[in-house]
């Protein structure tokens, strides 16, 4: 489960990632303007309505394509969000996830680059 990290380590794991995707040989993740990808923001409207329902335990997030870019073998991706709630199938049905998604899912959050708040 998550759990409040130190924001000199959470700054420290930032900068890593970021170091190792603009690297040579990185992953080299972009936003859609071609930038190496070093986040998303998402709004709290998004949050907001995703956890109004009463059964939503958690938001689950999922890597995804960006829309404007499927079919292409670009590195640009987007995050999926959407509310989860406790799977009553879990775990008694081989292979159930502990959560599942029956709300609304929310998707094209604004990248970092250009919209990039600081940690610190």
């Amino acid at each position: 489960m998550s759990s409040v990290i130190d924001k000199t380590l959470a700054q420290s794991l930032i900068n890593n990632y970021q170091t190792q995707n603009s690297g040579t040989g990185g992953p080299a993740l972009v936003t859609p303007e071609g930038q190496f990808l070093n986040g998303f923001f998402i709004s709290r409207r998004s949050l907001d309505a995703i956890l109004s329902d009463k059964n939503c335990v958690g938001v689950s997030v999922h890597f995804a394509k960006h829309p404007d870019h499927v079919g292409s073998t670009d590195n640009i991706f987007t995050l999926i969000l959407g509310g989860a709630e406790p799977n009553p199938d879990y775990p008694e049905v081989n292979g159930a996830a502990p959560y599942v998604c029956r709300y609304e899912t929310w998707d094209q959050l604004t990248p970092c680059p250009p919209f990039c708040t600081e940690l610190i």
